[in-house]
């Protein structure tokens, strides 16, 4: 039985179409939802210029944290027309990592989260956030398709 689902966002159309699927999976087992955004500090850190241009790493931490809050914000508004339990939550780190670690520590009894995330890298494989995620976790993982078949 589900009582707990964690939903990953990263504010891309493949987590939102994730956040719809396990809204609708909550809504049927009578399960809590948690989303969490992880603030991907590695990937931020090799950005040309992070480290030496003043002030660009305060902004663009800005800048993230208010696209967690959009993502998550929009996710809570799904919820709550659909009469779901939900709270959310941010990470920063590693999202892979983030997300193996929340599943081992709070108890969730599902995962779901997008095939493709703002990477920009369309792969023939899974995202790899997402493909880690497959291979390392203790709890089911559904992965959500970046487009619907209708729509290729």
């Amino acid at each position: 039985m589900l009582k707990q689902i964690l939903i990953a966002t990263d504010g891309s159309e493949s987590s939102m179409r994730a956040a719809d699927i396990a809204l609708s999976i909550g809504k049927r087992a009578g399960a809590r939802l948690s989303a969490v955004y992880v603030i991907d500090v590695h990937r931020l850190a090799q950005l040309p210029g992070y480290a030496i241009m003043p002030g660009i790493k305060d902004r663009l931490m800005e800048l993230m944290i208010k696209e967690g809050e959009e993502a998550l914000g929009e996710i809570g508004d799904k919820a709550r027309d659909a009469g779901v339990a939900y709270e959310r939550g941010t990470a920063e780190g590693d999202p892979g990592e983030e997300l193996l670690k929340l599943c081992r520590d709070k108890g969730f009894d599902l995962i779901v989260l997008g095939s493709i995330g703002k990477s920009g890298l369309d792969k023939l494989l899974l995202g790899s956030v997402a493909e880690r995620v497959v291979r390392n976790a203790n709890i089911p993982v559904l992965v959500v398709p970046a487009r619907a078949e209708d729509e290729i």
